[in-house]
């Protein structure tokens, strides 16, 4: 249910951008390796980290992140979806941290995946930004 409710997050935001991105993973992880291959990029700086950092913990809290997100994903997290996306991490137990997994490019986004850590276990998620590092999708990533 988190996937199709994130999914509609992320469309939210894709379509003012006039286009939508993959879903990937990403994890807030010190000194990661990267994978060769093609569309991988560099990741997240401690700043943009603790940002999506901030971004989850405002989500599981019940709150609309209000910086660095756009109106589409603003919009789109409703209170009823906000409730949902909760309720579907909830048997995990206390939200530790992010881990970092891996950064990748579509479509001229970039989909940070990382691995949520919590109590009871972690969960797979991704962040989408556009070229201002603006949050554009949310996505819970299966491949975690």
């Amino acid at each position: 249910m988190l996937k199709r409710l994130a999914i509609a997050v992320v469309l939210l935001g894709m379509i003012g951008a006039g286009t939508f991105p993959a879903l990937a993973q990403q994890t807030a992880q010190p000194a990661p390796t990267l994978v060769p291959g093609p569309n991988l990029v560099p990741p997240p700086d401690s700043t943009l980290s603790a940002r999506f950092s901030s971004f989850f913990t405002d989500i599981l809290a019940g709150r609309v992140p209000s910086k660095n997100v756009s109106d589409q994903v603003r919009n789109g997290l409703t209170p009823q979806v906000l409730s949902q996306i909760r309720g579907s991490f909830a048997n995990l137990g206390s939200y530790r941290h992010l881990d970092y997994v891996r950064a990748d490019e579509l479509q001229g986004y970039r989909r940070y995946h990382f691995s949520a850590v919590f109590d009871k276990g972690n969960q797979g998620v991704m962040f989408v930004v556009d070229s201002s590092n603006t949050v554009v999708g949310f996505f819970e990533d299966p491949n975690q």
